[in-house]
């Protein structure tokens, strides 16, 4: 089985399996790179479009983008959240349903 080097948010590191590594990306706790993510370069940009001079005065100055934080878990599924669930040593039922375990580690990080 591979391993990928995952790092946590506060520097730590740690050798984990691709699936566990992208459940932690997903839930906001770090991020990791395998090989094959290694060699490619991410460049993103963020732009308006170019306003023509006729457009001027009907433009109006464009309100900051509000972005949600959002915990990740709504993106996961049952098997998911159960496994994130365990590693984090919260307590479901085993038959809970994703939306009672992501109250359970909702409830937990508080």
């Amino acid at each position: 089985m591979s391993k990928v080097l995952f790092t946590f948010t506060t520097g730590r590191q740690r050798l984990a399996s691709p699936r566990d590594a992208e459940l932690l990306r997903r839930i906001g706790q770090g991020s990791y790179e395998t090989r094959d993510m290694a060699d490619q370069l991410v460049m993103t940009k963020v732009s308006a479009p170019p306003a023509s001079p006729a457009d001027e005065d009907s433009i109006a100055p464009e309100a900051p983008a509000i972005v949600a934080e959002s915990d990740g878990l709504d993106e996961l599924d049952a098997e998911a959240l159960h496994a994130l669930a365990k590693e984090r040593g919260v307590k479901v039922h085993y038959k809970a349903g994703a939306d009672k375990v992501r109250a359970a580690l909702r409830e937990a990080a508080k």
